[in-house]
């Protein structure tokens, strides 16, 4: 069977990331059982410093990795995101959180994350 298994998101800080991405999504960071925190304590690790960052959609669908890569990004996004932000609000305090706009458009508002990582939030009060 063929399909979309899952993102995988590279950036410098896994778990700042992840955070943010759960919050604009609405997704959840996956939680850490007794078995990975001791998988990580073993590499020297902990949540916290976790260089690969898993969220999970809410119904379990589609899962997201913030990964951590040695560079940084220095070019556009070949492939982006759109993400349905729920309201003016919910773009409030995804901008709180760290992303920028990086232009506004008729139907969508082309913006950044933390890292610099291109997505369009999209929405009905776009325009409004």
């Amino acid at each position: 069977m063929s399909g979309l298994a899952e993102i995988v998101l590279d950036c410098r800080h896994a778990a700042p990331q992840a955070a943010f991405w759960a919050f604009a999504l609405g997704w959840r960071v996956r939680a850490y059982d007794d078995a990975e925190i001791a998988r990580l304590a073993s590499l020297g690790l902990t949540p916290d410093t976790d260089p690969s960052v898993a969220l999970d959609a809410p119904n379990g669908s589609l899962v997201m990795f913030c990964t951590e890569v040695p560079e940084s990004k220095v070019v556009k996004n070949r492939m982006h995101l759109d993400v349905r932000l729920r309201d003016r609000t919910h773009f409030v305090e995804v901008c709180s959180r760290g992303a920028t706009v990086v232009r506004v458009a008729a139907d969508r508002i082309v913006m950044a994350d933390p890292e610099g990582n291109e997505f369009c939030a999209i929405g009905d009060w776009i325009g409004q």
